[in-house]
């Protein structure tokens, strides 16, 4: 199959980088990416002895994002966020209960949620135009928010501009509040995962949740919201020989 340049010398297949994608999360793959080549370019020796980069990068030790399974965890970061900011709350809040790529959450305006009852956009990664039900607690929670707000305002716009934040800045605010409450394995995709564990836990419905997130087969969902492992920890808590 034919390998796509993700760096000057890093080299995936598609199937190789959906995969890094949906097990590691956005960020946390681009980051790695990143690494990966700026090495090559120190040690050029490294282009030609790295037979695989997609074996390297899975054996540098990448984090797995998780979902947070635990409700009590869930509300101590929402209560961790309120502290510093309204605006990094409603970020958490907006993830957790739509199930959005943050690439899809971050450039919202005021005008795609005000006296909605969906979200209709064209998905980044996929170009794919969907549509999201907005739960009816959290209309309620984004009518409070956007309260004095013009159509045009973003969600989540920088204390500095009026732009939108960047991912990077999502990705720290979240995973500060996430270590001080003492979450493990966070990542901004740890919003979506949270959104697809619990869904399914409530649900039991993976065929449905595949379909929310435009996965090709069930065992594919439930790798990336982490229920397999689940499984596999069970079974092995009390085998024995």
């Amino acid at each position: 199959m034919e390998k796509m340049k993700f760096g000057d010398y890093v080299f995936l297949t598609k199937g190789e980088h959906i995969y890094l994608l949906e097990k590691y999360g956005e960020y946390e793959l681009n980051r790695k990416i990143e690494d990966l080549n700026k090495s090559k370019l120190r040690d050029p020796r490294r282009i030609s002895e790295i037979k695989s980069d997609f074996h390297a990068l899975i054996s540098k030790g990448m984090q797995t994002v998780q979902p947070i399974r635990d409700r009590l965890k869930i509300e101590a970061m929402k209560q961790e966020l309120k502290k510093k900011s309204y605006r990094n709350y409603f970020l958490f809040v907006m993830g957790i209960n739509t199930g959005l790529r943050i690439s899809d959450i971050l450039p919202l305006r005021v005008y795609d949620v005000r006296g909605k009852t969906h979200i209709v956009l064209k998905e980044t990664k996929t170009r794919n135009r969907k549509r999201f039900l907005l739960p009816a607690e959290l209309r309620g929670i984004i009518a409070d928010y956007i309260t004095g707000k013009h159509d045009e305002e973003y969600l989540f716009p920088s204390h500095k501009t009026d732009l939108p934040i960047k991912r990077i800045q999502a990705y720290k605010i979240l995973s500060s509040a996430a270590n001080n409450v003492g979450i493990k394995d966070f990542g901004t995709h740890s919003l979506r995962k949270t959104f697809g564990y619990w869904h399914y836990t409530v649900n039991k419905d993976v065929a449905l949740l595949q379909d929310i997130f435009n996965h090709s087969s069930p065992d594919i969902t439930l790798r990336y919201i982490g229920i397999n492992q689940d499984i596999v920890d069970k079974s092995l808590e009390h085998f024995s020989l």
